[in-house]
């Protein structure tokens, strides 16, 4: 883990943001790291582009910023262009990227937007993004995540490292960066929208602050480092859900995603819960609340056995159940009558987000001399095919090669079937027919089905 070591003045910025940047590379042993600003043209941005300009000098990384342009204001379009100017004054490399927003989640207009922006920002290949999110925003995120009634994991607000994303100003206080602008005579934008106090966020900024400091005065210091307490917490919480999580860890298939519900029945309520939400959080889905928690478990755990599970946890994602295991489940563009001679391609689309790959591996797969004899189609499931995997048993219908693979019902349905001619060759991922395998010293394709 990257060093703690805090920034508090403004006048010493520079040789600690220095040294922690140092640390960073270190730590993931990096020659000449690529770092990438989030500039939205505010104060915080501009000062942590300039520190990381000025850090140059001594630190031999690659400095570019990036600006997301939401169009939600009608001065947008100014502020790219102030971005711009300030760039050009650094001789920093600037990329403006334009986003249009999605409410159909429902998430108000401060989560969507910054949704969108993370999701711009992080598509970078850069080693790291930098945030200027600093010791205010992390006192006010904390308040906020107390105010909507988070867990443990929400109060722990924001991390200075997670993944790619670093956020060098976590324990620099604003006054600092204000005071640090005002040395350097920088100039920023405001965004009007910052004083908008319908805006919880604001709200809390510039209504409920001021009244804790006038009793607390180190508030927004204290709940900061109330908010690393939780951080740590929420560590050891999540320590404790993979000792108690059957998940296969390895497995990297969005398709399957998969926890054991015979294991997570045998905990106690609070252990359980604390495995879903670590599963969810694991999975990058939207945390739900403690009534949607609580309706998970019940379907997932006490519904009959041949119930039809299909809970929908946001627009792409739902989670089923079969033969006591949870899937998270990728939405599937509905697989439609296929009848393809294979080319030889590599890859072969078969809906917007699914497609069969072909590669050619020793041992194993349909035995490449067959393919002289007759071509390779790829067709829908037309009912009452047949295949034998196994020398020592007859020929199944492919219903039934697939309940004896544990394949889940809906996976069953994406599934096309691979022919030689006419006859059946392969279930992708699933059975290939014996006759047809190639033997352990000789050449074969495999034919994988991928979600993308």
């Amino acid at each position: 883990m990257a060093s703690l070591k805090k920034l508090p003045k403004s006048n010493s910025l520079l040789p600690q943001l220095q040294t922690y940047l140092v640390d960073v590379f270190q730590q993931h042993q990096l020659a000449r790291p690529q770092l990438v600003v989030g500039l939205s043209g505010g104060l915080d941005s501009c000062v942590l582009l300039h520190l990381l300009n000025a850090c140059q000098k001594n630190l031999n990384f690659d400095l570019q910023a990036h600006h997301v342009h939401h169009g939600l204001s009608p001065h947008a379009d100014a502020w790219s262009t102030f971005c711009r100017d300030f760039c050009v004054q650094l001789n920093i490399p600037l990329k403006i990227t334009r986003v249009s927003l999605n409410f159909i989640q429902g998430l108000g207009i401060e989560a969507t937007a910054r949704s969108a922006r993370y999701e711009a920002l992080l598509e970078t290949d850069a080693d790291f993004v930098c945030a200027a999110h600093h010791q205010d925003d992390q006192a006010e995120t904390l308040l906020l995540q107390l105010a909507r009634g988070a867990g443990v994991k929400g109060m722990s607000s924001m991390a200075r490292e997670s993944k790619k994303l670093l956020r060098p100003f976590l324990y620099v206080s604003r006054s600092a960066i204000e005071a640090y602008a005002k040395q350097h005579d920088l100039a920023w934008v405001e965004d009007e929208s910052n004083a908008d106090t319908r805006f919880d966020r604001n709200f809390m900024r510039h209504t409920i602050f001021p009244m804790l400091e006038t009793q607390f005065p180190a508030i927004k210091k204290t709940l900061s480092r109330s908010a690393e307490h939780l951080a740590e917490a929420s560590s050891l919480l999540d320590e404790l859900a993979v000792l108690d999580a059957p998940v296969d860890l390895k497995s990297d298939e969005p398709q399957f995603h998969r926890l054991d519900l015979s294991v997570l029945s045998q905990l106690n309520l609070a252990r359980a819960k604390n495995v879903l939400r670590w599963w969810f959080a694991r999975n990058q889905v939207l945390m739900p609340s403690d009534a949607q928690l609580a309706q998970i478990m019940h379907q997932l755990l006490h519904a009959k056995a041949d119930a039809n599970i299909a809970l929908k946890v946001n627009e792409h994602q739902t989670i089923r159940r079969f033969m006591q295991t949870a899937y998270l489940v990728n939405a599937f563009q509905p697989l439609p009558d296929i009848h393809l001679q294979w080319q030889g391609e590599p890859v072969v689309a078969l809906t917007t987000n699914t497609q069969l790959v072909f590669s050619e591996t020793r041992g194993d797969g349909i035995a490449l001399s067959h393919l002289k004899h007759a071509p390779l189609w790829i067709k829908s499931r037309a009912g009452g095919e047949r295949l034998r995997p196994d020398s020592k048993r007859p020929a199944q219908t492919v219903q039934r090669v697939m309940q004896e693979h544990k394949i889940p019902p809906w996976l069953r349905e994406q599934l096309p079937l691979v022919f030689l001619g006419e006859a059946l060759a392969a279930i992708p991922d699933v059975a290939i027919e014996e006759k047809l395998k190639a033997a352990p010293d000789e050449m074969g394709l495999l034919v994988t089905w991928l979600s993308i």
